[in-house]
C-alpha cells in the first residue's frame, strides 16, 4: 500500500517530493516502531487528501511513495529531491542526517521532541534512540543542533547540553539560516492524542501547536529533508490515533514544502 495521494509507479519520474519508509527499531528498548511505515500509510487512507485550510488537493503536488529502505548501512539517495522519511525509532535520524551532511546537502538539524536524546550511552548502546542527538551534534557541531519542545531529560544530559545547543519552547523558536534537516518525534505530542509511543511523556503539545510549529520552520527556513519517528503501532489504542496523527503531520509537511517552493518562485 502506498501513502494516500502518491503517484503511481509509472509516474515516479514526475515526483517533486518523495516519501520513504524506514522500518527500523533495533535501537529501541520496546520494539514495534519498525511497523510504523505501513501503519501510517494505511492511516493516511482514512484521511481526505484535500487540505481544507489551504484549499489544496495534495495529490496535485506530485509526490511519490518509494516504499521502504532495505537498511541504513548503504544509502543511495538523491539529495536534490525533498523527502520525508517515515520511521522507525529515532535512531534512524543519525545515519540519514549523516548521509545528507557528508554530501553538503544539510548543515543543521532541528528536532521537535519530548526528550533530549542527549545521553552519551544508554544500556550500553551509543546509538540508542536516547543518544541520537548527541551523535548528530558530535558530527555537525553542537551549535548546529536546535531542540524544540523538550520536556524530559536526565540531569546529566541537561548539564551537558544546556550551554552547547539551542533549546526553544515551541512558540519562541528562531529559525536559523542554512540548509536544514527537520526531525519530528511523535512523542512531542501529548500522550492523550499520541499514546502509541515507547516513552509517553505527560504535558505535551497539541496537534494544532505542532502543525503550526512545523509550518513555521518549513516556510521560514530551508528544510531539505525531514523525518517523523517513534510511532509504535503495537502500543497504540484500537483506533490507531497515533498513526492517524502521524499521517496528518506528513500531509502538513507536504503542504508546507509546496507553500515554501511556491513562494520562492
Amino acid at each position: 500500500m502506498k501513502f494516500a495521494g502518491s503517484l503511481l509507479d509509472n509516474d515516479r519520474a514526475k515526483a517533486v517530493y518523495e516519501l520513504i519508509g524506514v522500518p527500523f527499531d533495533a535501537n529501541a528498548t520496546i520494539k514495534g516502531a519498525r511497523d510504523a511505515p505501513d501503519a501510517i500509510r494505511a492511516a493516511s487512507h482514512r484521511l481526505e487528501t484535500f487540505m481544507w485550510r489551504d484549499k489544496l488537493e495534495l495529490s496535485d503536488l506530485l509526490y511519490y511513495d518509494a516504499g521502504d529502505l532495505d537498511g541504513l548501512s548503504h544509502l543511495d539517495l538523491d539529495t536534490h529531491r525533498r523527502r520525508i522519511f517515515i520511521g522507525g525509532d529515532h535512531s534512524i535520524t543519525y545515519p540519514l542526517f549523516k548521509y545528507y551532511f557528508e554530501r553538503h546537502a544539510v548543515t543543521k538539524l532541528i528536532v521537535i521532541d519530548a526528550h533530549a536524546d542527549f545521553r552519551d550511552t544508554y544500556m550500553g548502546n551509543r546509538y540508542s534512540n536516547a543518544c541520537v542527538m548527541r551523535r548528530v551534534a558530535e558530527l555537525t557541531g553542537f551549535e548546529n543542533v536546535i531542540e524544540v519542545g523538550i520536556r524530559s531529560a536526565s540531569w546529566d544530559e541537561y548539564e551537558f547540553m544546556k550551554d552547547r545547543i539551542s533549546i526553544y519552547d515551541d512558540n519562541d523558536i528562531e529559525i536559523p539560516s542554512g540548509k536544514l534537516y527537520l526531525s519530528i518525534d511523535i512523542d512531542v505530542l501529548d500522550p492523550g492524542i499520541a499514546p502509541g509511543v515507547e516513552d509517553p511523556e505527560p504535558c505535551g503539545l497539541s496537534l494544532e501547536a505542532l502543525i503550526s510549529l512545523l509550518r513555521k520552520i518549513i516556510t521560514c527556513g530551508e528544510v531539505i529533508a525531514s523525518d517523523i519517528v517513534e510511532v509504535n503501532p503495537s502500543l497504540d489504542i484500537r483506533n490507531g490515533i497515533t498513526s492517524i496523527n502521524a499521517a496528518r503531520i506528513i500531509f502538513e509537511i507536504l503542504a508546507a514544502y509546496w507553500d515554501s517552493d511556491s513562494s520562492s518562485e
